[in-house]
């Protein structure tokens, strides 16, 4: 393997002062004030020189994204690796807490990585959720194939679900390893589906005007979740008054 050179680490060091740049301008206003330009003015280099490092925006979206992903995911699987390891209800609802903790105070980087797609972000937009789907996936994957090798959890048989269903379970066991059966990876993703949602109306404040805190639905929504798994009664809150969310 031959060396580094000077012209390697400079083109290393620009393309982590473009990322940094777009990370900036996404974090302070907003994916759709991303621009050639502006990352060029804060880097302190015409537009055009964009250009020697990155294809074009939705290039540099792309890669800003991947960061951003590699960011989030780092920290959720540091949250699970603090839970004890025979304890699975609680290594299966702190991401989910940590996840919504990211999400409130990141909420310009998950509109980019989980909102509407947007101009700027262009053609990457499929690239950026590939990357999202398939990292996330390595936080939960390992957690609910430890579960249903030692508990498994009421599924659906294979020829009970509907044959463009069972044919998409079977595509995203491939992509991404985890390895169960397509009725337990349904329940694995329903669940994925139940987070977001209820992480995007707290991240869009839809609920905001009605509901100000929203952390007692949100655990409500985890005992829910372990409960539809068989661990109900494992749910622990994450308050020091021991509150369970049905009061």
């Amino acid at each position: 393997m031959s060396p580094e050179t000077r012209r390697d680490r400079l083109r290393a060091q620009m393309s982590e002062d473009v990322r940094a740049a777009a990370r900036e301008i996404i974090t302070k206003q907003g994916i759709e004030a991303l621009t050639l330009a502006e990352i060029a003015r804060k880097v302190g280099v015409t537009p055009a020189a964009l250009y020697r490092h990155f294809d074009d925006l939705a290039d540099i979206v792309r890669y800003t994204a991947r960061d951003i992903v590699s960011e989030l995911t780092s920290e959720l699987h540091a949250v699970v690796d603090a839970q004890p390891e025979d304890d699975i209800a609680t290594r299966l609802i702190a991401p989910c807490r940590g996840f919504r903790r990211w999400s409130l105070d990141h909420r310009q980087e998950f509109s980019l990585l989980f909102g509407t797609p947007t101009s700027a972000a262009g053609k990457a937009h499929e690239d950026v959720t590939s990357d999202w789907v398939l990292q996330l996936a390595a936080v939960w994957g390992p957690i609910f194939l430890r579960l249903w090798s030692t508990r498994p959890y009421e599924i659906l048989d294979d020829d009970e679900l509907d044959p463009l269903l069972r044919q998409q379970m079977a595509d995203y066991r491939k992509s991404t390893g985890v390895d169960m059966p397509l009725g337990a990876l349904v329940v694995f993703l329903s669940c994925w589906r139940s987070i977001y949602g209820a992480v995007a109306l707290e991240v869009f404040d839809h609920f905001t005007p009605l509901i100000a805190d929203q952390e007692p639905m949100f655990e409500l929504l985890m005992w829910e979740l372990l409960t539809r798994l068989g661990l109900g009664d494992e749910y622990r809150p994450p308050r020091s008054d021991g509150a369970h969310p049905k009061g």
